[in-house]
């Protein structure tokens, strides 16, 4: 969420964040003001074009490019080598990534492409947990707090 929030915010103001999170929360950190008011708070948490921000967010990429190494592992595109033989991951891992190239340049469409983008989004990312968040917090009124002082709850984030 936290890339997501910062990633959205860098297209209203051009800004650089640093993040840190924890269980409880997250903290975007810049050595600029950060453009977030009443005007556009509902638009920053907006469920809307998420998986698109997902992607501009984190290297979404890279991400299904190391998770088609399991999906070609399965459907078979991959040899793993004789028992008692196996190849390192690495070298799994290379030869999955040509294959990733390949299927992303000349096939973008490839149910085995699709389906590691889409375990990336599910497993990972939990894409549908946070459209569902967002969803609701979209329904919340929303109120600011800029507390004085260091509290209990952001304690443990500014330690990090």
């Amino acid at each position: 969420m936290a890339a997501i929030l910062a990633s959205r915010i860098s297209r209203i103001m051009p800004i650089t964040f640093s993040f840190a999170m924890n269980d409880y929360g997250f903290e975007l950190l810049s050595d600029q003001p950060i453009p977030v008011d009443d005007t556009n708070v509902y638009d920053l948490f907006s469920p809307d074009e998420l998986l698109t921000d997902i992607q501009r967010s984190v290297n979404a990429t890279e991400m299904a490019r190391r998770k088609f190494r399991d999906v070609a592992v399965i459907g078979g595109l991959v040899f793993q080598g004789m028992p008692g033989e196996k190849k390192k991951r690495r070298h799994l891992q290379a030869s999955a990534s040509l294959l990733f190239n390949v299927f992303s340049e000349y096939e973008p469409n490839n149910l085995l492409i699709r389906q590691a983008y889409q375990e990336v989004f599910d497993q990972q990312m939990e894409e549908a947990r946070l459209r569902d968040m967002l969803q609701r917090m979209t329904s919340l009124p929303h109120r600011h707090h800029f507390p004085g002082t260091t509290n209990s709850f952001c304690f443990p984030i500014k330690v990090d």
